[in-house]
């Protein structure tokens, strides 16, 4: 390994030019800046630099020298080795020839540190770290070199959705063990399908709260919404907004397991536990799921509408709604209009006809983003 090193130190021209490459690298870029740091310590300096100058065209194969206020959110573990923080340039992309420096990846990205507990044996501790590291740190209270890590799944190899969870385990709590574990357990299942994650979701995020007679069951609309995918540029989910859903009680907390929520997953799409602070009551956070989609269908999102709009005849509300819960797939459905959402009436000879402007214009789609109909301009 180190004839290696020294062999390709050769290969490097003073113009600039890697003599293996044939054209200026990663290797030249990361030289170049060699004298515009240090970490205080020539073994790691060396080390450091040595990863660097094998980085011809695979640039995961370099560490940094990252200095420790280049973190923030900086959490300690109860064993005071391993530290959760956000690191706020992010690890390198590639040479950005433009602004001649290195473009990366992911600003604000969460990192763990790990004290390096044994400085002579700094190159077996830190290739050796199954979770991949990104560079080298000091600490200044405590003068402790720690090595930068990815924190990867065991199971998929990378930083996926089980592992976005995790890092926030410690950001939230339901002020109940077992609802805690019940939903960090389906949250360390969710690798790949995000769906079957749930989620704490403070009170404070809903609003249009309307509760039944019987104080079980509420609609409301949910500010964030459910997730959608995890967004690396923002670091933090991305959500379907405002969106409206159900607020069930629980009737029996001992009961909250998975078996107990897979039977209401049949009927329901479940997002997760709230608790209303009037009534100390849990409560799940779900959506009507149509039984013959399978899905929130657009007959699902007509239902949640009945009990905002009235023709004053049940027998007219019953024939419109009958129509809109039959439109599962299908963009045409029958609506009550309210009569001032027309302009430029025009009356007929025979008083029995108009012709008018329909402002809000037909239903094109369910916007999901927006949790309304999207509509064609307005209609005559």
């Amino acid at each position: 390994m180190d004839s290696f090193i020294k062999s390709t130190k050769k290969l490097i021209k003073p113009s600039n030019i890697c003599e293996e490459c044939n054209f200026t690298c990663n290797t030249i870029n990361f030289q170049r800046n060699f004298e515009n740091w240090t970490s205080g310590n020539g073994d790691i300096d060396k080390f450091i630099q040595d990863t660097q100058l094998l980085a011809h065209e695979n640039i995961k194969e370099a560490l940094e020298w990252i200095p420790y206020d280049g973190f923030y959110n900086i959490t300690k573990s109860r064993f005071d080795e391993i530290y959760e923080a956000n690191w706020i340039e992010g690890n390198i992309s590639h040479w950005d020839d433009k602004n001649q420096n290195w473009k990366r990846n992911i600003n604000n990205m969460i990192v763990i540190l790990k004290r390096i507990n044994n400085l002579k044996n700094i190159k077996l501790e830190v290739m050796n770290e199954s979770h991949g590291s990104h560079g080298i740190t000091q600490n200044p209270e405590t003068n402790k070199y720690m090595t930068v890590l990815n924190d990867k799944c065991k199971r998929c190899n990378y930083v996926c959705d089980a592992i976005h969870f995790q890092q926030n385990f410690i950001n939230w709590t339901s002020g109940n063990d077992d609802i805690d574990k019940f939903i960090q357990y389906t949250q360390l299942l969710a690798h790949e399908n995000i769906k079957e994650a749930l989620e704490w979701i403070p009170y404070d995020r809903f609003y249009n709260i309307v509760t039944n007679s019987f104080d079980e069951i509420c609609g409301a609309n949910w500010i964030d919404g459910n997730i959608n995918h995890w967004d690396d540029k923002n670091q933090n989910w991305n959500r379907n907004n405002n969106m409206i859903v159900t607020l069930k009680r629980i009737n029996n907390l001992k009961n909250i397991a998975l078996e107990f929520m897979n039977e209401i997953k049949i009927d329901h799409e479940f997002y997760g536990i709230t608790q209303n602070p009037e009534t100390n009551n849990y409560m799940m956070v779900l959506n009507d799921k149509c039984k013959i989609c399978n899905y929130v269908c657009n007959a699902i999102n007509f239902q949640q509408n009945f009990i905002n709009w009235t023709s004053s005849n049940d027998d007219i509300d019953k024939f419109i709604q009958d129509i809109q819960l039959s439109v599962h797939y299908q963009k045409k459905a029958l609506e009550w209009m309210p009569y001032d959402r027309f302009n430029n009436t025009i009356k007929s000879k025979f008083c029995k006809t108009y012709i008018t402007k329909w402002i809000d214009g037909k239903i094109r789609y369910w916007n999901n983003e927006k949790q309304n109909w999207e509509r064609y301009d307005c209609d005559t």
